[in-house]
């Protein structure tokens, strides 16, 4: 999955500390939130406990003692739960899409999702 949808820039950071799992659920909880990060008794902080000292250090170490803003990133979003087998009508709700804006951010991954749902017969021989 990860060279169908790669990782937006603004989130790598974090993925690059955690994986993209994480990173991934963590979007997905917080996406447009603001959140405080602390700069000082990071390993004891809500954030610690709620996500682990890991994504707490990392958001400290680039946001202590300010505010976080936790980018929406739609568009990764969407196509990561369209590989991940969500059906449409769940997309839209989890994201906050229309259905029209759905079907523009999957335009573009549709022949990657195409290309790797694929499995070629290797008893049918090549005809070109």
């Amino acid at each position: 999955m990860t060279s169908l949808v790669p990782v937006p820039v603004e989130i790598r950071f974090l993925a690059d500390v955690v994986g993209e799992a994480v990173t991934f659920a963590f979007v997905e909880a917080h996406a447009g939130q603001k959140l405080w990060v602390p700069r000082v008794r990071v390993d004891t902080s809500n954030l610690a406990r709620s996500w682990g000292v890991d994504v707490a250090r990392c958001l400290s170490e680039h946001f202590g003692g300010e505010k976080y803003q936790v980018p929406m990133l739609k568009a990764w979003r969407v196509r990561r739960l369209a590989l991940m087998g969500y059906s449409y009508n769940d997309i839209v709700v989890r994201v906050g899409v229309s259905h029209a804006t759905l079907h523009n951010f999957l335009f573009t991954l549709q022949d990657a999702v195409r290309a790797a749902r694929i499995v070629p017969d290797e008893r049918q021989l090549s005809l070109f």
